[in-house]
């Protein structure tokens, strides 16, 4: 059995580490205070009947902000192919590599893609266990997700490292949406607030 070496990090790749997790730390702060501000002091409508019907109503209401970051991104690399379309007409040859832009774009784009397609679901389920007046997290994570990726991508096109902070925005509430909802299905049950009629 060949022992382990252990490796040390560089100068650079430790400056670096360290700037991906203060930008970490900075976004769990961010988000903190997003939601003390935004659930105490931002006055938003809920339904006041919130039946599972209108709960569903409502968070579909609200999926434009979690939806339009893709459009954004489908419609920013369309551009970008269009912009280099002379140089880059076709993206399957080695030799037309695209673009560092369009790479940006394109990671992007399939990053946003991966996010909304947990974020969705996740949104969902934790809308059906929320109590009514905790009903205005719905609205309160549709546009934290618009706002994280917009950073998210930002950042990317300044430099991959600068990634981290929208990143985290992004990902640690859609995984504590989907923790919170596995909680509340096993403790709750999955009948919760279901109607047996």
């Amino acid at each position: 059995m060949a022992s382990e070496e252990k490796q040390t990090d560089t100068p650079l790749l430790s400056a670096l580490r360290s700037a991906v997790e203060s930008q970490i730390l900075v976004g769990c702060i961010s988000l903190v205070l997003y939601f003390v501000v935004g659930y105490y002091f931002v006055p938003i409508a809920v339904p006041d009947d919130p039946t599972m019907i209108n709960r569903m109503i409502f968070t579909v209401r609200w999926l434009p902000f979690v939806i339009l970051p893709t459009i954004m991104a489908i419609a920013a690399v369309g551009n970008a192919r269009n912009k280099y379309l002379d140089k880059y007409s076709d993206p399957t040859k080695p030799e037309q590599s695209s673009p560092p832009v369009m790479a940006v774009h394109c990671r992007f784009l399939t990053n946003t893609v991966e996010q909304t397609l947990i974020h969705i679901p996740a949104l969902f389920a934790v809308a059906t266990y929320l109590q009514p007046e905790n009903m205005k997290l719905v609205p309160l994570l549709a546009i934290l997700f618009f706002v994280a990726r917009m950073i998210y991508w930002i950042g990317y096109q300044r430099a991959a490292i600068y990634r981290a902070f929208g990143f985290a925005m992004t990902m640690f509430p859609t995984v504590f949406m989907t923790g919170y909802a596995l909680f509340c299905t096993l403790y709750s049950g999955a009948t919760y607030g279901i109607q047996n009629d």
